[in-house]
Formats: structure tokens, sequence, C-alpha cells
């Protein structure tokens, strides 16, 4: 695969385990904003207080901090421009700023139901899956997301993905959309 992947979704649509299994079938590099921010909180460094408070709250960490950790990321283990990028850019500022970074990029968004959503979230267990704070994180999403997907969806780039069923399924359909856009670009 010669791109960069984003996946996305809202949370609890199942982006991070594709986007794990989907480096891994791929042999790429794979970027969780998540999981740096939990690396950061678990140290316990200033990033990691700032984001703790920004995710408790049911909030995004800023673009300023995020953009900087992407950026160090991407520059020491993608400087090729091939990555799995898993839940972000998340506003249209990232997005401009990963514009910077990489030439070419293709969508995957993770479609769930908001019932599905609420239930995974809630089941999960973590301090930021409270039934307060996943309704509003939800909520977040849905308001913050839609300018992101209209502006890859205004690209042709974003492909709309089924994120229900057992994750081999799921796993197909995103590759099946893969093929899809490769096929695109293809003399």
């Amino acid at each position: 695969m010669d791109i960069a992947v984003i996946l996305t979704g809202a949370p609890g649509s199942g982006k991070g385990t594709q986007a794990s299994t989907l480096a891994e079938r791929h042999g790429l590099p794979h970027l969780s904003t998540g999981d740096l921010f939990r690396h950061h909180i678990t140290r316990g460094t200033e990033l990691g207080r700032t984001a703790q408070q920004h995710l408790d709250a049911g909030h995004y960490v800023p673009d300023e901090l995020t953009n900087a950790m992407v950026r160090d990321h991407i520059e020491r283990n993608a400087a090729d421009g091939r990555i799995i990028l898993d839940g972000y850019p998340r506003t249209l500022a990232q997005v401009e700023f990963l514009d910077t970074l990489l030439t070419r990029v293709v969508v995957v968004n993770l479609v769930v139901a908001p019932a599905e959503l609420q239930y995974r979230l809630e089941r999960r267990g973590r301090s930021d899956d409270l039934a307060d704070v996943v309704r509003h994180r939800l909520s977040v999403y849905a308001r913050e997301s839609e300018p992101v997907l209209a502006a890859y969806r205004d690209r042709e780039v974003l492909h709309d993905v089924d994120g229900i069923g057992d994750l081999e399924a799921i796993a197909r359909r995103i590759d099946a959309a893969l093929t899809l856009e490769k096929a695109k670009s293809a003399p």
C-alpha cells in the first residue's frame, strides 16, 4: 500500500482494533492518538496531565498539542508517508496540518449506530466511558467530525464502511475500500 490510511469513526466504532490489524496485515506503522495520550498520561507528563483533563471531561486534546505529537511520530516512523492513522485528524485544522505532512490519503469511516456505540463504550469500563461522559463524547464527535468527513468526501477519498459484524468481515470491507481507492489511482 503506497498511501496513508486514515481510519475514523465515532468512539467505540472499533477503529483502534481495525487499525491495529490493518497495520499488521500491510506491515505499516500505526499511529493512535489515543495511545499516544494514554502513554503520556501513564508517564505523568505535563501533556499527559493536560490530555487527561480534556478526556475526563469528554473533550478532545487541543490541536496544537496533538499536531506536535503526530508530526514527531510521522517523521520518526513513516517518513515515506505510509502509515495507518487511527482517530486523527478530528478537526479541519488537523486536516490542514496533515496535508503538510502527507501527500496521499484514503479515509475509511467506520459507521456504527449511536445506540450500539453507547453500549460498546459503557461496556469497556474505562474512566472516560461513564454513561454521561459517553453521551457527551458521542455528541462532540458527531458535531466535530462532520466537517472533516465532508472535506474528505469532497476530495473523493472517503469510504463509509459498515462497522457492525465480526472483526474479519469488517476487515474485509476495509480492504475492499482500500482496493477500490488503489484502483482509482492506477494508470
